[in-house]
């Protein structure tokens, strides 16, 4: 008792106190006994308040070391709920007992949390000169180096903290493969990566970034597999998130959906919603895509979404919505482009719009030329209902066709049910899809619907979706009047392309980068698939042998007609 302060000295277990790192005798201010007795775990202010009335009335080196841990650990907690000031106060208390390597190593994190790089260095550093076997110091010199982007020095200090700690310390092996990713030296990184066992304390992490990796290197296949070795130690949201982008970069279209909805399901981030809209959109999943696209947008207000959601009210021919959310800010060429399809939905065109995207600003007055002419059709062959293309007339129609595959994907769709496997549209299938594209020439939203919902319906591949938007893309451009170039064609659209199947985009891209295809190559090798059409195609487009072009698909002979 000294003053008023009564203490009172709480025999601990050994075993208890040795769990706790706390004396076995404890120091507890009388007021504080109930929060102590018959607890299984005795809150840190308590502690902590017993421990200061010994040292106040009694000074002594051996309940001076466990004041001056707990007042670290009084520090890491009210740092780490961002209280500042009382940090700082928890700090000077443990360095009344001594300004020990500790002290140096927190004060660089209390700098670090106020934004003081510098003065956090220098604290940082100075706690490893006072302690060089301190690896956990070294490890936060890295961290932070890394932030500054000085990467050959984090990399440095990452090593030290490995070698200190005999590799016993788990967090600077990520730190260091963080390192040489961040410096984009993804060679370095995946050779620490394939040394680490699977007996590594953090292999989950390590396989996440090996996965991520693997994507920036455009091994996408491998980096699925690594992603699924992932996932089948822990459910971790980032590795789905990030096995739907290896997927849907092979054209795994429904497959890196799951991925993003399980991925959202998980976490709960609000970014996923946005990649889910993107990847229901692609799949002709409008309604789905819009209520994934409104909530991103009523979250973050990000332009992108406001894009993305004009666009898919603008495919359901939702027009004043889609303008309603417009109103705000200057998107004239957004707004113009929904003007023009409401008109075209209505059978007339606004005059006087004026577009800064030359293809479209072409097709527009190419569309003006057309109703002058009354040559404008709104005929689409009764797959539109109330504005809108109708997926169940759809179905019906593709039902009529009996081509291997397409119709047991039909049949499923027709059921309610969503087919398990995919499978490569035929030559054939895309002689239909034109045929029906024909019939919606002059209502721009639903032709965009269609490109992705019936390639969804009859094959569930990116590549499908892909090839079907290049043959509209095509068509649009060939309609709009100007002169075909594939250099302008690929630079409005390559990164499309490339998302829905990266290995189409590859090939397409060589088109320009070694010359397109000759028409008497073409001829004696022959079109055996819908990516050989395509690249023959795009060929003859650029080098002007577009009417010597043959197929032996009657309905594209007809497409091809359109483009000469």
């Amino acid at each position: 008792m000294k003053g008023k302060t009564v203490i009172i000295y709480l025999p601990l277990k050994p075993e208890m106190a040795k769990l706790n790192n706390l004396p076995v005798r404890l120091p507890i201010l009388a007021e504080d006994l109930p929060l102590a007795i018959d607890r299984d775990k005795i809150e840190l202010e308590v502690v902590l308040r017993g421990l200061k009335a010994h040292y106040i009335n009694e000074p002594d080196d051996y309940y001076g070391s466990y004041l001056q841990f707990y007042c670290y650990e009084a520090f890491k907690k009210a740092i780490g709920d961002n209280e500042l000031e009382r940090s700082l106060g928890f700090l000077e208390d443990a360095a009344k007992i001594s300004r020990d390597y500790r002290y140096h190593f927190y004060k660089g994190l209390y700098y670090r949390q106020t934004g003081n790089g510098e003065l956090c260095e220098i604290e940082l550093k100075r706690s490893v000169e006072m302690n060089p076997d301190f690896y956990v110091g070294f490890y936060e010199i890295g961290k932070l180096l890394r932030s500054n982007g000085d990467y050959e020095e984090a990399a440095n200090y990452f090593l030290q903290s490995i070698e200190k700690s005999e590799g016993k310390f788990a967090l600077p092996f990520l730190g260091i493969v963080d390192t040489y990713i961040s410096s984009g030296e993804y060679g370095q990184a995946m050779e620490i990566m394939n040394s680490i066992p699977r007996s590594f304390s953090l292999y989950s992490e390590i396989l996440l970034r090996k996965g991520v990796v693997l994507n920036e290197l455009q091994r996408f296949g491998e980096a699925e597999k690594v992603f699924d070795e992932c996932i089948a130690i822990e459910n971790r949201w980032q590795c789905f998130y990030n096995r739907s982008f290896s997927r849907s970069r092979q054209g795994k279209l429904w497959a890196s959906l799951e991925d993003l909805r399980r991925a959202h399901e998980i976490s709960g981030e609000v970014d996923v919603l946005y990649e889910e809209a993107i990847a229901e959109k692609n799949l002709g999943l409008l309604d789905e895509a819009l209520e994934h696209c409104e909530e991103y947008y009523f979250h973050t207000g990000d332009e992108k979404a406001l894009f993305l959601l004009v666009r898919i009210l603008d495919m359901l021919g939702r027009y004043e919505k889609a303008l309603k959310y417009l109103e705000k800010g200057d998107y004239s060429e957004l707004k113009n482009t929904v003007l023009f399809h409401r008109g075209l939905a209505k059978g007339k065109a606004i005059a006087g719009l004026v577009f800064d995207n030359p293809i479209t600003q072409a097709a527009y007055l190419s569309t003006l030329a057309d109703i002058d002419k009354s040559t404008i059709s709104r005929e689409a062959g009764g797959l539109v209902t109330q504005g809108r293309l109708d997926i169940g007339s759809l179905i019906n129609h593709l039902m009529k066709f009996d081509i291997a595959g397409m119709r047991e994907r039909t049949t499923s769709f027709q059921m309610g049910m969503i087919p398990e496997t995919s499978r490569i549209a035929s030559l054939g299938e895309a002689g239909v899809y034109v045929s029906i594209l024909k019939t919606l020439l002059d209502l721009p939203s639903r032709r965009d619907l269609l490109s992705y919902s019936m390639a969804f319906l009859i094959s569930g591949l990116g590549t499908t979706t892909a090839v079907f938007r290049i043959l509209l893309h095509v068509l649009r451009w060939r309609r709009s009047g100007m002169a075909f170039n594939l250099e302008l064609f690929l630079d409005e659209y390559l990164e499309e392309i490339r998302d829905l199947d990266f290995q189409l985009g590859l090939r397409i891209t060589k088109l320009l980068e070694e010359g397109p295809i000759d028409i008497d190559t073409i001829d004696e090798s022959g079109i055996e698939d819908i990516e050989g059409f395509v690249l023959s195609m795009l060929s003859a487009l650029e080098k002007g042998t577009i009417d010597q072009l043959d197929t032996n698909d009657e309905n594209l002979k007809e497409y091809l007609k359109l483009l000469v």
